[in-house]
């Protein structure tokens, strides 16, 4: 078990697999406060339900993969485990290599079960659905591309277009994620580009996107940081960029910015 600072400190945050960062603490000991005794049957049954919005993982390509997690503690576990230590323990999936999902979620019931000491059933919920907000009805998603990422190193240099073909087409990316350049905590966004020019070569926009990954940038400029990339390298007619982030604390941010289009109107994604 890792040495765990509840609520105090600095913390260490990493993207390597850890399991040893999660903290049980005893149920028994809580409840004897409340006057539920060791000896006696519990006067409930129960369990907790977790929800995690923004679990990741790399594939054996690279390829980042993301989902919403939900698992369920019984309530008759000896343990319960503590909240900070499971965000620590989910995060460090991020920037791990991981056959399968199969395999994911094997890791992940095998280590809430030991620190539970009961077993958890464990889900991955794919982000999945319709989009809203667009300005483009032929909403592409870029997520289910074949590509390979064998670094995550902010690249601007792999955005290009593809031929004369021009085209108005908004496409999209669950899969976005850079981090806070004050605490260096993950920040999980859905990035869209709408725009109208020379066709952008869809597989190159997805891997500079997800070159951000251990990027530090705020929040609100990342979409100008994006605008400004693609300007450069694909030079569309009209060019929408709209980074919806994930909330945080209760809170998330969506920056948008545009150029020939008039608005870009805003409305809460499933994410959010």
């Amino acid at each position: 078990m890792a040495e765990l600072s509840l609520g105090s400190g600095s913390t260490s945050y990493t993207n390597q697999y850890a399991p040893a960062l999660l903290y049980p603490i005893s149920r028994q000991l809580q409840r004897e406060k409340i006057g539920i005794k060791a000896s006696s049957a519990l006067p409930f049954s129960g369990r907790e339900v977790w929800n995690g919005y923004e679990f990741s993982w790399l594939s054996a390509s690279g390829k980042p993969v993301i989902g919403m997690i939900q698992f369920e503690v019984p309530a008759t576990s000896p343990m319960l485990i503590e909240s900070k230590s499971v965000k620590l323990y989910l995060g460090s999936f991020s920037g791990t290599f991981f056959d399968s999902e199969t395999d994911v979620l094997a890791r992940l019931e095998a280590d809430l079960s030991a620190v539970a000491q009961a077993p958890v059933g464990v889900a991955i919920i794919p982000f999945e659905g319709s989009l809203v907000g667009s300005v483009d009805p032929a909403v592409q998603c870029l997520d289910r591309l074949d590509i390979e990422m064998t670094a995550f190193s902010y690249e601007p240099g792999q955005l290009a277009k593809i031929g004369d073909n021009k085209v108005e087409q908004t496409l999209y990316t669950d899969l976005f994620r850079s981090l806070c350049p004050i605490t260096g905590q993950p920040d999980y966004a859905r990035v869209l580009v709408g725009y109208a020019g020379h066709e952008m070569d869809k597989k190159r926009l997805l891997q500079y996107l997800l070159s951000y990954r251990e990027h530090e940038e705020f929040a609100e400029q990342v979409s100008e940081r994006i605008f400004l990339d693609i300007m450069q390298h694909c030079a569309p007619e009209k060019l929408v960029v709209a980074a919806e982030f994930t909330r945080r604390g209760g809170v998330d941010i969506n920056s948008h910015r545009w150029v020939g289009f008039e608005d870009w109107p805003y409305r809460r994604n499933y994410r959010q």
